[in-house]
């Protein structure tokens, strides 16, 4: 069985972690697993139940009146709550519905989320959000492989789906985007994403994918023209040096605009002309509400 520290949970739920070592004292409302190291570990049963438990609390429900409800009462009056559900009740729910393997609710949510939200702040306040922290307990190995495989393969198919239904804009834009993940990067959804929008505003793209070299850019842009590169880097499974990677390509084309997206791109220090750096994939779309030129 997974356990989560702590610190995980804090992570997850948006409870400091001094506030749950108060509610476990005070009410006992927290039952941690305590190991040979006294460190507190927290089951899957007892995560979900911490996050159902911070949504009530963030809704102004007090501790002490949460501390003597039943599991069904907190069940209840989570599952009342939906009509008026924040992202972080959808994000909390995402999560179980993933750690259970659970397609019809996960489905059911994320499409409670697009009816409020619509398709594009759905996945830039629910999705996203909740992508980083299921790949956060994926990263630190509190969660299997397969479970946030689970989830990305739903969400690739609806963006893939909801690309493919999207009608294109009669004003073309004059740009043309090339989408891609440098060598060893796996992560498409942002990417995914990204060409939706574009798609959406009338803006030409041609999308690569994952896994994609500098050698293949070139070999692209010797047959066709392009105005801007989309890179989104988020893991270093090759260890390739985020910097490097940015001056090779904005050296082997000084004519394009290059954009990079990811957590990867945080610490780079480098400045070129036509290098615009994002450090969170929503940081991007406030460009693409600029008028088509």
């Amino acid at each position: 069985m997974h356990s989560f520290s702590i610190k995980d949970i804090e992570n997850l739920s948006g409870i400091k972690a001094h506030t749950l070592r108060i509610w476990e004292m005070r009410y006992g409302i927290v039952k941690p697993i305590r190991k040979h190291s006294k460190h507190r570990k927290y089951g899957v049963e007892e995560l979900k139940r911490i996050l159902r438990i911070s949504h009530l609390y963030n809704q102004g429900f007090r501790i002490s009146r949460i501390a003597q409800m039943t599991d069904e009462d907190i069940c209840r009056l989570t599952t009342e709550s939906q009509s008026n559900a924040s992202q972080i009740l959808y994000i909390n729910q995402l999560i179980e519905a993933s750690i259970d393997f659970d397609e019809p609710l996960f489905r059911q949510i994320f499409n409670a989320v697009i009816n409020k939200f619509g398709f594009e702040d759905a996945i830039l306040e629910v999705i996203y959000p909740f992508l980083s922290k299921i790949g956060m307990l994926w990263l630190t190995g509190n969660i299997l492989p397969a479970q946030e495989h689970f989830a990305s393969h739903i969400i690739r198919n609806k963006i893939v789906f909801e690309t493919y239904n999207e009608s294109v804009d009669k004003k073309i834009s004059k740009d043309h985007y090339i989408l891609f993940c440098p060598p060893e990067e796996y992560h498409e959804i942002p990417l995914l994403f990204v060409q939706y929008c574009l798609k959406k505003r009338g803006i030409n793209s041609t999308f690569l994918g994952v896994n994609t070299s500098v050698d293949d850019l070139k070999i692209l842009l010797s047959k066709m023209k392009a105005t801007h590169l989309f890179v989104h880097f988020t893991t270093n499974f090759s260890d390739q040096d985020p910097d490097s990677l940015l001056t090779e390509l904005c050296s082997s084309f000084p004519s394009l605009e290059v954009f990079a997206a990811g957590r990867l791109f945080e610490k780079t220090t480098i400045t070129y002309p036509k290098l615009k750096i994002f450090y969170q994939l929503p940081d991007f779309f406030p460009i693409l509400k600029q008028p088509l030129l």
